[in-house]
């Protein structure tokens, strides 16, 4: 019930969507016109036409290969120690670089702050040609920790990118639950904020299997298209990924399917603390991370919810995550699990 938004179903708008694509013959490999609109749609959603998109399958094939679009193979990649692209890609982002390798930021909070980079541009030298020579930084928002990079903060360690001539990838899996979170534009969050390159997640908010890879102004080097060919992404039947897009970014059901996810996390992370559980770290969008002793962790495995340990955020923590589909009653069904 809370294991993972990956555990929810398609949204219905999305499976209606592809079945109307399913509609007759057109053009493969993107010749189609439903990534014509899907294109148009994330013009308006970011406010630029300075950007390229690329449609993939799986949120690892959008990391690793705005990585490999950013770096080249000896290069090093920044990230959190506890990021997604470290801790849960199995070695994709090397692969996809050709050899980058991924390095863990001295990062002891929750979110990389500006000093953390400071610090790795006066350890990695550009003069050292035996050391590692980092090229870029890459973000998870929302974090591994339910947390947000406010346009802000992503700006204040994109300036320290720039003055190094790093570039910034951000991990989007969850984009669309910490857009509604902090309230921000998805420009805002993205290449205002000084960001090269995003991965748009979609799937985890409804879609099927549904990823953008997404490059802004310099980051738009061309060389994105041949690398997603040689990984096997270039799908033929593309028309099908970009259905799913332009029914997720039409009317902004992206923002409002994240926004229920957000809002059920909240109810969750209340009715919690109200049966005296500790959270871990705030609930900013739709992961509820909380200390549970071991009768209420049997109580609510008896009750069948399903939720995971997260060690490290503590051996007594516990992640639940909200999607789309939750709803009031499976918040109460967590809730009298507790009593």
């Amino acid at each position: 019930m809370f294991g993972s938004d990956n555990q929810a179903p398609a949204h219905p708008r999305v499976l209606e969507a592809m079945l109307a694509a399913n509609d007759g013959r057109c053009g493969s490999y993107g010749d189609d016109p439903w990534t014509i609109r899907a294109l148009e749609l994330l013009y308006e959603i970011f406010e630029t036409r300075d950007l390229d998109a690329y449609f993939v399958g799986t949120g690892g094939a959008a990391n690793g290969l705005a990585l490999s679009a950013l770096c080249p193979p000896w290069a090093a990649i920044l990230a959190h120690p506890h990021a997604h692209v470290i801790e849960d890609e199995g070695n994709g982002p090397e692969f996809f670089t050709g050899g980058c390798r991924l390095v863990a930021l001295d990062s002891a909070g929750l979110l990389v702050q500006p000093e953390d980079i400071e610090a790795a541009a006066t350890r990695h030298s550009p003069d050292f040609v035996h050391g590692l020579q980092p090229r870029a930084v890459t973000l998870t928002n929302l974090s591994e920790s339910g947390q947000a990079y406010s346009p802000e903060h992503m700006r204040a360690i994109s300036s320290v990118c720039a003055k190094q001539g790093w570039a910034l990838h951000v991990d989007g899996a969850r984009f669309a639950n910490a857009t509604a979170a902090t309230g921000a534009s998805a420009s805002d969050l993205s290449w205002r904020a000084g960001v090269g390159a995003l991965s748009f997640g979609l799937t985890k908010n409804g879609a099927v299997s549904a990823e953008i890879l997404i490059l802004f102004g310099k980051a738009r080097t061309g060389a994105a298209a041949y690398l997603r060919k040689r990984a096997g992404q270039l799908f033929s039947k593309h028309r099908y990924l970009a259905a799913q897009a332009v029914a997720m970014l039409e009317d902004g059901l992206w923002l409002n399917l994240a926004g229920h996810a957000n809002k059920m996390a909240r109810d969750l992370a209340a009715r919690f603390e109200r049966a005296g559980a500790c959270l871990a770290v705030p609930v900013v969008g739709n992961e509820v991370f909380v200390r549970l002793d071991a009768s209420k962790v049997a109580a609510l495995q008896t009750a069948g919810i399903r939720f995971y340990p997260w060690p490290t955020l503590g051996g007594d923590t516990y992640r639940f995550v909200a999607s789309w589909q939750t709803s009031a009653d499976d918040v109460e069904v967590a809730a009298k699990a507790l009593l």
